[in-house]
């Protein structure tokens, strides 16, 4: 017969000692150690478990977002389509200020991403330098992006203007209800797109977010089992007396 292991031997003592000796004489001063991590461990699971509930909740919503554009999309699209000839001549229109429209608003969101790494760069320098002439070459870096970047803003409101003001048809105009379903779609494509973009930011996010608690989720898990071997450890060098406990101190002597 194999030679039990003493390490084995120990654990189970120690998860055994763990459901028996809680209250009664003599408990063994680890298993306070092993409560705390006990708790430890449920905290890492429930904020793990409400991330994963969060990213849930975020895919559930994106779904009901696209859902309800699909079924709005049906009526303004029919209404698109009678009025075709109409809204054919105002799309000729705004197809080259949307186009423009598109690339600003890339451009403003590269701008914004590179604002916020120029940003922590500054922040980053200003803890490990005082060459006054370093940081003010770095500030006025920062101070120039910052000003790109308000352009670029006021170049969008003013495309963004420019397209709604083509789309509104005057008093009277033949087809205006096909025109207005028209901007209407345009807008859905926008919100669509600026929808998916956060939504997809907020799921990268959650997900090196559940990432790292899953690591510490094993982390607490780890050290619960621990805590659960130095239990063991104890309750074998006192010899505690407890029915269910005894037996093992015979095969712990053989396996040692």
């Amino acid at each position: 017969m194999a030679k039990e292991s003493y390490n084995d031997l120990i654990f189970q003592l120690g998860d055994l000692a763990r459901d028996r000796l809680p209250g009664k004489p003599g408990c063994p001063r680890s298993m306070d150690r092993v409560f705390k991590a006990e708790e430890a461990v449920v905290a890492s699971r429930d904020q793990l478990a409400a991330m994963e509930q969060e990213m849930n909740d975020e895919d559930a919503a994106f779904q009901d977002f696209l859902a309800h554009q699909e079924e709005e999309r049906g009526g303004h699209q029919a209404i698109v389509t009678k009025w075709k000839k109409a809204v054919d001549s105002v799309e000729g229109k705004v197809r080259g200020l949307r186009k423009t429209l598109t690339n600003k608003r890339a451009d403003y969101r590269y701008a914004q991403f590179g604002l916020k790494q120029m940003e922590q760069k500054m922040e980053d320098l200003e803890l490990i330098t005082q060459d006054a002439g370093r940081l003010d070459l770095a500030r006025q870096n920062l101070k120039k992006n910052r000003i790109t970047q308000m352009r670029l803003a006021r170049e969008i409101e003013d495309l963004e203007h420019q397209v709604a003001t083509a789309l509104t048809p005057f008093p009277g105009q033949p087809g205006a209800a096909g025109i207005l379903a028209h901007k209407r779609l345009l807008e859905m494509e926008d919100e669509q797109e600026a929808r998916k973009l956060a939504h997809d930011e907020r799921m990268a996010e959650l997900d090196q977010s559940i990432g790292t608690q899953e690591e510490a989720v094993k982390a607490s898990e780890d050290y619960l089992d621990q805590a659960l071997f130095l239990l063991g450890e104890e309750v074998y060098s006192l010899r505690v007396a407890d029915a269910q406990l005894a037996p093992f101190y015979p095969r712990l002597d053989r396996a040692q």
